[in-house]
């Protein structure tokens, strides 16, 4: 009877729309001319057939013979979507329109075509000039204009280089000032402030845009004499406890200076598994984690610029020849062009010496044509190879001194290299090295073994890196704009694209091109570059580029800089990690383990990231065998009046898939309705009372049971207080929840087990699929969009999207990105993969994600993150073996006991396969586990 009378409804409440709505699928059409420019709107019903993925990926566009048309706006209309997602009426497709509004030229009739991308044919004749319908409508058009942008924006993931330039372009033209909301995100430059001075640094997206703004808005000083380099910051003494006498130090460690970063592989073998690694995600990791949508290929252009093949290394040499290697720079700054290089320890000079030479020689003959030379230089008095083109595709300096050998980028740390036989400040001699190598012996024989000095720290922040970060910024943001601007002048009839006539007619800030240090932009032919810098994606090294003086502006914002690190980020704290890697089956299932810490360590600099939490404790919540995921932290009292246990728990258990078939805010509540989790914290009340009708105000019966809205149901039981959209669940974990005893304080403590192939893996799958899809349709979007704005060929927008942002999209789908044309010249951009049914898509952590413990600690003087995860390789590595130590000693941290150091014995764990609710006890512990609380399995 519910289903007949929800039915009912339904068809009801369509019909009525159909009523309602009959007379606006007919085509609607509106012009009114103007000078420079009319404004014309329409709207057109879509064809079944459009619906589904051409409507998500924006497949649309308008045209007429005579090329009119400029800058449209296209904005869908659903009809019903609230009320049909709430009846869940997911198989009825209501009517859809698909609104239009351009901008044209001329007064004489218009034939159009929209596509959707089925053409639909109109003809318009546009009415005279009325002032006032002429500026609603233009005002109507600038509006949406403005909100797609936004849109886009938030959804991008990348720069919104096109979107920001276009809005703060036109709104100069025409004299139309933004709408409130894009206002003041086009007015927003807080990621130029010195508080965000390490977003600067990072090269983050939110600071490309602010950079990208000032320059449209003519904010930047244009070039005019230069005042003298400030000196650097004075940072506050670093108070480093005193290493110990003995201590050991790697022989690599006397050859680096100590502002680089240092990367030690200890081995050959560890470094070609990690760039393997690196190679099978594109050269990007993070590619592990999620499917991205766009490819770098830094590992590619790193390995080009130093004319060095690691694959053929591990062919021809292996460990018998080189004994350890090392990734040293000043900087990671890849791609635009970083300080970095490889340094080899070798047992066999002569045969390193003779593959290295090989490798340049052979780069020499394939990038001839470039303009490739090898020549001996001279620095700091010694003979240096050096491999180069005019555009730096080929920038390698490469030097020995006794058995270590150096290939780098930069001159700088060559010079660096060559002063250390005389000039002791490696980080050997450096005493936070020293004790750093204390905390972390060399006896771990670490896979890889990572430091990130003060001294490091102390360079990023230096004059010459803080001037060249902004201006090499400010080099490729010219450099997107003049692309922009001359595709969207000649799109409008332009014939005058130089730099000059791109200013004149208003494509471009008065201000463009007038740098500071006299620099500009080269196109030749496909490429771009910088004149003094070299080609884009290869940049001279920050190091090697000589700051002979600074602005006004550039002097002003670095003693901003200045005046905060004196007085709010006083010092800057070394980083040390640790990384191994064991064997744990013959089938290619291996252990990483990794030990970070932050030390010496004042709190005062991340008060603002650590204000939250509360103190580290030695007790964590016992949560259940059943919890594949589970997150806890300690909070502090803020909210709830005291220090606060939180956890956060999803079950392996079904779910229906059916909750991905609708999206929008409706549909994440009925997914997260329905995803087996809980919420609880000790003690009660905790932040939990806080929450709007959740806290002590609704009384609970005489089982602690609350019912709560949209379904929700608390329990308080033994002082915890807990939250699920599941009775059972409730009625299960209540009463097995407790507080147990650690020997490892901490705040943060994570648990995820082996969800490859669990009851939950296909929530987890769902969830990466809607992501994927939402980031392969909005790529294909970006690619329709830089067509309909800039004119660019349908067919060639992906390759200008590439060249512009300097990178690949890719489908996150897995899929390959083609231009789909029928027999009349319609297509569109789509995916291979979209033509799928989807079942067999697996998100890429899937592939090699077997378990996860984590435990982050916080104290006054440490930072101290221990983790270990499980991985599943493509193939078993040959000769890993069990390290004969407890590396982190994690058994502790999860319900393990910890002995005294001298009793700790090594122990060889059994063959372990990983179930979906139990990970593998920490490998190796440091004694037999004692039994489980009552409570379930210890988290």
């Amino acid at each position: 009877m519910a289903c007949l009378t929800r039915r009912i409804v339904i068809c009801g409440t369509l019909l009525l729309t159909a009523i309602l709505t009959q007379n606006s699928f007919a085509q609607q059409v509106t012009a009114i001319a103007g000078e420079p420019w009319g404004v014309g709107r329409v709207v057109v019903t879509f064809p079944r057939a459009d619906m589904g993925d051409p409507v998500d990926s924006e497949a649309f566009s308008i045209s007429d013979p005579e090329g009119r048309i400029f800058y449209p706006v296209f904005k869908p209309r659903r009809f019903l979507p609230l009320l049909q997602s709430l009846l869940g009426a997911d198989t009825i497709t209501p009517p859809q329109e698909l609104e239009v509004l351009f901008l044209f030229r001329g007064n004489t009739p218009l034939e159009l075509t929209v596509k959707t991308p089925t053409p639909q044919k109109l003809q318009v004749v546009p009415r005279q000039r009325r002032d006032g319908p002429l500026n609603n409508l233009t005002n109507q058009w600038w509006r949406t204009y403005n909100e797609v942008a936004r849109q886009r924006t938030d959804s991008s993931d990348h720069p919104p280089v096109l979107e920001t330039y276009l809005s703060m372009m036109l709104s100069d033209r025409l004299g139309l000032a933004p709408p409130p909301l894009s206002e003041r995100s086009l007015q927003d430059r807080s990621a130029l402030e010195p508080s965000q001075s390490l977003s600067l640094l990072m090269g983050t997206e939110k600071v490309h845009d602010a950079m990208l703004k000032a320059i449209m808005n003519n904010e930047l000083t244009p070039q005019g004499q230069l005042g003298p380099v400030v000196p650097p910051i004075q940072w506050a003494p670093l108070a480093v406890p005193q290493p110990s006498a003995d201590v050991e130090i790697e022989p690599m460690a006397s050859y680096v200076p100590e502002e680089c970063f240092y990367v030690r592989f200890g081995s050959l073998t560890n470094y070609l598994w990690l760039n393997k690694l690196l190679e099978r995600n594109g050269g990007d990791l993070s590619r592990m984690i999620s499917n991205r949508r766009v490819a770098f290929h830094l590992n590619e252009v790193v390995q080009r610029q130093l004319a060095l093949k690691q694959s053929e290394l591990a062919e021809i040499f292996g460990d018998k020849v080189v004994q350890d290697v090392a990734l040293i720079g000043r900087d990671t700054y890849t791609r635009e062009g970083a300080a970095l290089g490889m340094l080899f320890h070798a047992r066999q000079s002569p045969l390193l010496v003779n593959d290295i030479n090989k490798n340049r020689q052979d780069a020499l003959k394939k990038y001839k044509r470039e303009g490739a030379k090898l020549e001996t230089v001279t620095i700091a008095g010694q003979e240096v190879s050096f491999l180069s083109t005019p555009d730096n595709t080929l920038r390698s300096f490469y030097v020995a001194r006794g058995d270590f050998h150096l290939v780098t980028t930069s001159q700088a740390i060559i010079e660096r290299f060559l002063s250390l036989e005389t000039n002791p400040t490696s980080l050997a001699n450096s005493r936070e090295f020293q004790y750093a190598r204390g905390l972390m012996p060399v006896s771990r024989d670490d896979t890889v073994f990572v430091y990130l000095s003060s001294q490091f720290f102390r360079g990023l922040y230096s004059p010459q890196y803080r001037v060249e970060i902004r201006r090499r910024l400010q080099s490729v943001i010219e450099m997107e704009l003049q692309q922009m601007a001359t595709a969207a002048a000649t799109h409008e009839g332009f014939e005058d694209t130089s730099v000059e006539g791109l200013i004149a007619a208003g494509f471009l800030p008065p201000h463009f091109g007038k740098r500071a240090d006299g620099s500009h932009t080269i196109i030749s032919n496909d490429t771009l570059g910088d004149s003094i810098r070299g080609g884009r994606g290869h940049f001279v090294p920050i190091p090697d580029m000589e700051i002979v003086g600074m602005t006004q502006q550039e002097t002003a914002d670095f003693n901003r800089l200045r005046q905060f690190h004196m007085t709010q980020w006083r010092q800057m704290n070394p980083i040390v990690v640790g990384i191994n890697r064991f064997k744990l089956n013959d089938e290619g299932l291996e252990r990483i383990a990794i030990d970070a810490r932050v030390t010496p360590f004042q709190r005062s600099n991340y008060s603002q990231f650590l204000s939250f939490l509360g103190p580290p404790l030695p007790t964590h919540i016992a949560t259940t065998p059943q919890d594949v995921v589970a997150f806890q932290a300690v909070l502090d009292g803020r909210f709830s009046g005291g220090t606060t246990h939180y956890a956060v728990a999803v079950q392996d258990l079904p779910f229906p898939l059916e909750q991905f078939t609708n999206k929008g805010f409706f549909n994440t509540l009925r997914m997260i309705q329905a995803t087996p989790g809980y919420l609880t914290a000790f003690p009660k009340p905790g932040l939990l009372d806080q929450i709007p009708f959740i806290g002590a105000s609704i009384t609970p019966d005489i089982n602690g049971y609350s019912q709560l809205p949209f379904g929700l149901l608390r329990r308080e039981y033994n002082g915890f207080s807990t939250l699920s959209f599941h009775p059972e669940i409730l009625a299960d974990v209540t009463p097995n929840l407790a507080i147990v005893e650690d020997s490892h304080p901490a705040q943060v403590r994570i648990h995820v087990g082996d969800i490859s192939n669990a009851q939950i893996t296909p929530l987890a799958n769902g969830l990466a699929q809607s992501v994927a899809k939402r980031g392969s349709l909005a790529n294909a979007a970006f690619f329709q969009e830089v067509s309909n704005q800039l004119g660019i060929p349908e067919s060639q927008a992906k390759a200008f999207a590439d060249q512009l942002l300097n990178l690949e999209f890719i489908d996150p789908l897995g899929g390959e990105y083609v231009y789909q044309a029928d027999d009349n010249g319609n297509g569109r951009w789509v995916s291979t993969a979209w033509s799928e049914d989807g079942k067999d898509f697996q998100a890429n952590v899937m592939d090699w994600f077997r378990g996860l413990e984590a435990r982050l600690n916080v104290d006054e003087s440490l930072i101290e993150l221990h983790a270990q995860f499980d991985m599943q390789n493509e193939k078993p590595q040959q000769g890993l073996k069990l390290p004969g130590f407890n590396l982190f000693d994690l058994g502790g941290a999860f319900g393990g006991s910890k002995k005294k150091e001298s009793e700790e014995k090594p122990k060889t764990p059994p063959p372990i396969t990983p179930k979906a609710e139990e990970l593998p006890e920490p490998i190796p512990p440091p004694a037999p586990l004692p039994e489980p609380a009552p409570s379930g399995k210890q988290f």
